[in-house]
C-alpha cells in the first residue's frame, strides 16, 4: 500500500513542477503582455478569466493542503492525494486553456491595433473602425 502512495505523491510532485514551472510562467509572461498590449475591454475580458483561474487555484490549494495534513499527521492519505492530483491536473488544464485564449485574444487585438481594427468582445470579431 505504501508503494502505491508514494507513486501518487511522485506523481502530484511531478504534476506540481510542471504548473509552477512551465504553464504558471507561460501564463504569467503573457499576462504582462495583455496589462500592455490589450484595450480596456480586452483588459477587463482578462481580468474575469483571471477571477476563474483564481478560484480554481484557491480550490486547488485546500485540496493540496488537506493531503498534506493527512500526511504529516498520519491519516491515510491515499483518496486525499488522489483528490489533490485531480485538482493540480485541473488547475493545469484551466491555465492552459487559457493561455492559449490569451494568445488568440493577443494576435488579434495586436495585429487589429496596428491595422485599424476594434476587437469587440462582446461579438468576438475584429471590426474596422
Amino acid at each position: 500500500m505504501q508503494k502505491g502512495i508514494d507513486g501518487k505523491r511522485n506523481l502530484l510532485a511531478e504534476e506540481m513542477l510542471r504548473y509552477f514551472g512551465e504553464t504558471c510562467p507561460a501564463l504569467a509572461a503573457r499576462c504582462e503582455v495583455a496589462i500592455v498590449d490589450l484595450p480596456p475591454l480586452a483588459r477587463r475580458e482578462v481580468v474575469g478569466r483571471l477571477r476563474t483561474l483564481r478560484a480554481v487555484t484557491n480550490e486547488t490549494n485546500r485540496e493540496l493542503a488537506a493531503s498534506r495534513v493527512a500526511v504529516t499527521t498520519g491519516q491515510d492519505p491515499a483518496d486525499l492525494i488522489d483528490r489533490a492530483l485531480a485538482s493540480i491536473e485541473h488547475l493545469s488544464e484551466v491555465a492552459e486553456t487559457m493561455t492559449l485564449w490569451m494568445d488568440e485574444l493577443l494576435d488579434r487585438c495586436v495585429k487589429g491595433q496596428r491595422r485599424d481594427r476594434r476587437f469587440d468582445l462582446s461579438t468576438r470579431r475584429l471590426d474596422f473602425v
